[in-house]
């Protein structure tokens, strides 16, 4: 199984900064647009890199084995999701349409013909297909043309969110502090990323971690 980006996602940030502003209550112009731009790209790259996955939406071109599909009408479960729309597929140089295709949970892809489920015939396929979710800020309609794909999940702009309140609450202070104590006022204590921790947020990792990839050898 391998696949190749045919057309990469256009947006990779998974919040705006109006919305990451609003959560975490940041004033207007503090931090400066650029800054919060900045901060927004680093955490959509620390959840993607976590996850192991792109969140926009990419078409790329699967090829897949199909010597374990040929007996049965079982599902072939692609690389990427969820699945948008399936724009073709060749098996072995034979060309099926899109409408021979069924997806189910957003990535398990059955062919169908006369309207039944069939079983794989044939050595390779190579599927043609459009996977990922609308990010925060995209249009869904563009030149006319509305995406049929879902909005991204709440609580993974949430997660990210979170991510980019640790880097705006590290900004300007000695990251290697763990607490602050001033007399007769009292005492501050900061959260220090442990050593089994990937991410600077509990509950952002917590969260991102329903919708990490599984590594396989």
């Amino acid at each position: 199984m391998s696949v190749t980006v045919l057309t990469p996602a256009a947006q990779k940030r998974l919040t705006t900064a109006a919305n990451a502003r609003g959560d975490l209550g940041l004033p207007a112009g503090s931090p400066a647009d650029a800054q919060l731009d900045r901060w927004i790209d680093q955490a959509s790259q620390q959840a993607a890199s976590y996850c192991r996955r792109v969140f926009g939406r990419e078409t790329v071109r699967e090829r897949v084995n199909l010597c374990g599909y040929r007996t049965d009408d079982g599902g072939i479960l692609l690389d990427r999701g969820p699945v948008v729309r399936i724009l073709g597929a060749f098996v072995d140089g034979v060309t099926y349409a899109p409408e021979a295709f069924e997806v189910v949970g957003g990535r398990e892809v059955f062919l169908t013909l006369a309207g039944e489920r069939t079983c794989w015939r044939g050595s390779r396929l190579a599927i043609d297909y459009e996977a990922g979710w609308l990010l925060p800020g995209e249009e869904r309609e563009v030149n006319g043309v509305t995406s049929l794909a879902e909005d991204l999940p709440a609580d993974i702009e949430r997660a990210v969110i979170q991510l980019v309140g640790v880097a705006a609450s590290m900004s300007g202070r000695d990251i290697t502090v763990k607490s602050e104590q001033t007399d007769g006022v009292g005492q501050t204590d900061f959260y220090v990323q442990g050593a089994n921790a990937a991410l600077p947020h509990p509950e952002a990792e917590s969260i991102l971690s329903q919708y990490r990839r599984m590594l396989f050898a």
